[in-house]
């Protein structure tokens, strides 16, 4: 498979409630609104913003990473409100193996709602029907039952611990890890409406 500009022309992916868009410098107001809750950051490897600078400067290397094709993550827009809420994407990315792994951030506002369940099918079905992966995985740490709970709801499956994994803020931590395959994802039946916007070459489009 022929990876053609996937990440400088990422595309729209639009659910009932949710926009997954690219981001730009002009969501650093709402992304601040968020990242600057220390609750939002406890479990992930970044620490909470101390200004809207901080948001600027993250939006900025994103938006280059676009610019230079690397991977990046799409932003997460709440539809009704029109407002910046979270990011969400592929992490990492092997394509030999076609296996990639996924990761997620979320305003608190936002918990408990079905959000990031809602988000993490669609950009699994992306993963399966555009990028034609055969295996997509996340991490948490063991403390993270949030994560773990959209992981389990999506049904990807609970593998084990990672010990001692990732070096975070000062120690280092134990992971879980889950996944989900291709064959499994066949089987799984969507009964939302997913909507991907894209004129990417090299990739089957459905």
């Amino acid at each position: 498979m022929e990876v053609i500009n996937l990440f400088s022309n990422l595309p729209t992916i639009e659910t009932e409630r949710i926009i997954l868009r690219k981001m730009s410098i002009n969501d650093a107001k709402d992304m601040f609104e968020y990242a600057q809750d220390p609750t939002i950051s406890k479990y992930t490897g970044w620490y909470p913003h101390k200004s809207i600078q901080d948001s600027k400067l993250f939006l900025q290397y994103t938006v280059n990473n676009y610019k230079n094709n690397r991977l990046s993550n799409w932003g997460i827009v709440h539809k009704a409100e029109q407002k910046f809420i979270g990011t969400a994407g592929f992490i990492d990315w092997n394509i030999e193996h076609a296996r990639a792994e996924i990761g997620y951030t979320l305003s608190r506002k936002y918990w408990g709602k079905g959000y990031m369940t809602e988000v993490v099918n669609a950009i699994i079905y992306f993963g399966f029907r555009t990028m034609m992966l055969n295996r997509i995985e996340a991490r948490c740490i063991i403390e993270n039952i949030a994560s773990a709970r959209v992981m389990e709801k999506v049904g990807m499956k609970y593998e084990g611990v990672l010990r001692g994994c990732m070096f975070m803020k000062g120690k280092y931590r134990d992971l879980k890890i889950y996944s989900i395959l291709k064959e499994e994802f066949t089987a799984k039946k969507y009964d939302f409406p997913i909507k991907i916007s894209t004129r990417l070459c090299g990739f089957h489009q459905f």
